[in-house]
C-alpha cells in the first residue's frame, strides 16, 4: 500500500517533471534492479505495483512565511504518503529517504538547488478498519495478505537456490539474511526470516502463533 500525493504550486511542475518524479518514486518502492524490491519475487511485486499510486495536486496562490512562492526558486513540495498505521514507525525513515532521493534526482535534472524548508515528506498512518483497499474495510494484516496472495498460493518451502544463511520470507517471498538484526520467528523448530515486522505479524496471526513484541 503506497499512496503518495504530491502538492505543488500551480504551474510549477510540467508533465515531464511529474512523470520523472513519479517514475523515480515508484522505482524506489517497487521497481527492479538495485531497489527496495530487488529480492522480492515477481508475484509479490506485481501485486505491489497495482497497490502503488502517485498523484499530483496543484495549489493556487502558494505562500510561504516570506510571501508568495518565487517561480525562480525550486518549487516547494508537500508530499504525503499514506500507509497502514502498523507499518508507519518501522517504514517511515526508509520511505522518506526514497522519496527524497527521487526529488533530488528531479532537481538535478532541472539544475535546481534547494535552500531548505521547501520540501516536506510526511508519512501518515491509517488505522486498522479505516483502510479501504478495494473498497473494503481492512487491517494492515489484510493488506499484507492481499499483496502476497499470488506468491503464497504458489510457494513451496525449501528453495534449493537459496544460499546458506539466507531464508525465504514465507509471507512475501523476499530473501532474508539471518543475523542479529534479522526479523525472525520460531516455528516447529525452524527459524523463519521476514523482510519486515509487518510480514512477521501477518504471518504469525495467520498461523495462530504469538506475535513477538
Amino acid at each position: 500500500m503506497n499512496l503518495i500525493e504530491i502538492s505543488h504550486p500551480a504551474g510549477a511542475l510540467g508533465e515531464e517533471d511529474r512523470a520523472l518524479l513519479a517514475g523515480e518514486i515508484i522505482a524506489g518502492l517497487v521497481g527492479d534492479g538495485a531497489t527496495a524490491g530487488a529480492d522480492a519475487p515477481e508475484a509479490t511485486l506485481r501485486r505491489a505495483r497495482t497497490m502503488t499510486h502517485v498523484g499530483f495536486r496543484e495549489l493556487a496562490a502558494w505562500h510561504t512565511g516570506d510571501g508568495p512562492w518565487d517561480p525562480a526558486a525550486a518549487p516547494p513540495l508537500w508530499i504525503t504518503m499514506s500507509v497502514p498505521e502498523a507499518w508507519r514507525e518501522e517504514t517511515s525513515r526508509a520511505f522518506i529517504g526514497r522519496i527524497r532521493r527521487a526529488v533530488r534526482r528531479l532537481d538535478a535534472v532541472r539544475g535546481r538547488a534547494r535552500t531548505g524548508g521547501d520540501l516536506w515528506i510526511n508519512i501518515v498512518g491509517i488505522a486498522d478498519g479505516s483502510i479501504g483497499l478495494n473498497g473494503t474495510s481492512m487491517t494492515a494484516d489484510d493488506v499484507v495478505g492481499y499483496m502476497t496472495e499470488e506468491f503464497r498460493t504458489s510457494y513451496t518451502a525449501g528453495d534449493p537456490d537459496v544460499p546458506e544463511g539466507v531464508v525465504v520470507d514465507p509471507m512475501c517471498g523476499m530473501r532474508v539474511t539471518l543475523g542479529k538484526r534479522a526479523v525472525t520467528l520460531e516455528q516447529g523448530g525452524d527459524t523463519l526470516g521476514f523482510c519486515a515486522e509487518a510480514c512477521r505479524a501477518a504471518y504469525a496471526r495467520r498461523e495462530g502463533l504469538p506475535v513477538p513484541s
